[in-house]
């Protein structure tokens, strides 16, 4: 379980490299879908996908330490991009700013609406609408926890308390999207069972 969400953060962090290193932003957020296509695919635990089951399930404390160590995974990577040239640094400097300088009503709106579309992506398993989910929440502007954990951890506590309202705005959304797709789906499967049994 550590060493798995550690690498699920990893690859988050590889994804947020790709599009900061993409000129084009509809290439770079097609190319961050990978991320999550992969984590999803060898079913990596990823805090934005699991927070909404935290109810049903009651694993608060499962959630926490999986938030902590996607969060090391995708500081490892991001830090390691800085590593590589001062210009780096500075593109994940002026990235940091760029989020974090929003209000805190506009981030945990975009938490919210970002984790509304990964919901429906981690639960959906199809990769062309797991593809479209990223594209549209990157493209939107809304805010991914995890993505952004790196660029906050990189650049200051002020950064880290600002980060914690797009954790609890993706929180929010993950458990909202839970709540109405967990009613729908077990809906459909009653019906299909209903079906099938005649």
């Amino acid at each position: 379980m550590i060493t798995n969400s550690i690498l699920a953060g990893v690859l988050i962090g590889i994804g947020d490299i790709a599009l900061m290193s993409c000129d084009n932003k509809y290439v770079g957020a097609l190319l961050f879908g990978v991320a999550l296509m992969t984590i999803i695919t060898f079913q990596l635990p990823l805090y934005t996908g699991r927070i909404g089951s935290v109810i049903e399930y009651g694993d608060y404390l499962f959630c926490a330490i999986l938030l902590a160590l996607n969060v090391v995974g995708v500081t490892l990577a991001i830090g390691g991009y800085t590593l590589l040239s001062q210009d780096n640094y500075q593109k994940v400097v002026e990235v940091a700013n760029q989020k974090f300088g929003r209000g805190y009503l506009a981030l945990f709106i975009a938490g919210i609406f970002c984790n509304i579309l990964i919901h429906v992506a981690v639960r959906s398993k199809h990769s062309i609408l797991v593809l479209l989910c990223v594209m549209t929440f990157i493209l939107c502007g809304f805010e991914h926890s995890i993505a952004d954990a790196g660029y906050a951890f990189i650049t200051g506590w002020r950064n880290i308390l600002v980060w914690l309202i797009v954790v609890a705005g993706n929180t929010v959304g993950g458990l909202f999207t839970y709540y109405f797709l967990h009613d729908f789906i077990n809906e459909v499967e009653v019906i299909e069972d209903g079906e099938s049994g005649e």
